[in-house]
């Protein structure tokens, strides 16, 4: 098949190395350039974990973590790191709950632990919180992904086009099926009820870099998240808040960065890690595209044309289980309504 895919973020990208080894011809659109920070697929780090508080996310990525194993195959490069995370908070928060439920629930193993952990050293614990510590999660490098995705592409006959999205329709004459990852422009062109955010996140400089082992995130109102160092040379780490930030425009190429979402990030550093003055260095943003479930939306355009949606701030992990999905519809293997919880009228 000639498979036309719109949109190469982690969505697109994936779903057109997916439409690779199945044997198909790609051609790629976007309106960026490669590796542009517009979007919602940039930067060095991204959460990839086997265990969630949603049962029916926990069972995808059952799935869909091992592909992420099989990309660092493919195209010969450290994509995935394998970490570990941890998660910790209140006992008592239903998020943190449901998670140990299904872990337990699907026989994967993991830790409990209280605040004498040692598994994660810079993380200080309150005596009324635990953590779940399963070591089968860690994170992607975002910008390696696109970048190695779209070199492997081009080498292997693929072609890459930088246009603006027309009326698919047009698009589609020209292929045997059409695929649009859109993103953050989703709403515009897709009509899609979702609301873009801009989530902010900084790096923090750590006295003890080498006690940062984990990706983690807070079961809490804000869910601040973060990672261990991006490489053996440096003592900084990413941390972001996951609560909504600020309604943006994804068309506007300002990406605000919210002072107060800096000030929960300080907080955090201050009584977690236990550092006195904390230095956050280059403050920034990304977009989320949310939906109201937090749920992904995909369907069918018409005929031969495909969508998704599959944002609301969590979906990168899924990108390789996505992009297989997405394969399937273009194969008429699957139908989208296979999966009536990401259905949702235009």
């Amino acid at each position: 098949m000639n498979i036309g895919i719109v949109g190469t973020g982690v969505m697109g990208l994936s779903t057109a190395l997916a439409c690779h080894q199945r044997g198909h011809k790609v051609t790629l659109y976007d309106q960026h350039p490669p590796l542009h920070t517009q979007g919602s697929s940039h930067g060095n780090s991204r959460i990839v974990r086997l265990d969630y508080p949603d049962p029916f996310y926990l069972e995808i990525m059952l799935q869909g973590y091992p592909l992420w194993k099989n990309i660092n195959l493919l195209l010969q490069k450290p994509i995935f790191t394998e970490s570990g995370i941890v998660t910790f908070g209140d006992p008592k928060t239903p998020d943190l709950q449901t998670l140990e439920q299904g872990l337990i629930s699907n026989k994967i193993p993991y830790d409990r632990l209280d605040h004498t952990q040692t598994i994660f050293p810079a993380l200080r614990l309150t005596e009324n919180e635990i953590a779940i510590h399963n070591p089968v999660a860690g994170w992607a490098n975002a910008d390696l992904f696109r970048q190695s995705s779209t070199d492997f592409l081009l080498t292997h006959g693929h072609q890459r086009i930088q246009t603006h999205l027309p009326d698919p329709t047009l698009f589609k004459k020209d292929h045997d099926a059409l695929i649009l990852t859109l993103g953050a422009w989703s709403k515009q062109h897709l009509n899609l009820p979702v609301t873009i955010n801009c989530q902010t996140f900084a790096y923090l400089r750590v006295p003890n870099p080498a006690e940062h082992t984990k990706v983690w995130i807070e079961s809490s109102e804000h869910g601040i998240y973060g990672f261990p160092p991006e490489s053996s040379s440096t003592d900084l780490i990413k941390f972001g808040v996951h609560s909504p930030g600020p309604e943006v425009d994804p068309a506007n190429p300002i990406r605000p960065v919210s002072e107060e979402k800096i000030d929960l990030l300080r907080q955090f550093a201050q009584s977690k890690f236990n550092i006195t003055n904390p230095e956050l260095i280059n403050p920034q943003s990304c977009l989320y595209t949310n939906t109201a479930t937090t749920d992904f939306l995909w369907g069918e355009y018409s005929p031969g044309i495909f969508w998704a949606s599959p944002c609301s701030g969590h979906g990168f992990k899924f990108g390789p289980w996505i992009g297989e999905r997405l394969t399937d519809f273009a194969e008429s293997k699957l139908h989208p309504s296979a999966y009536p919880r990401f259905c949702a009228s235009q």
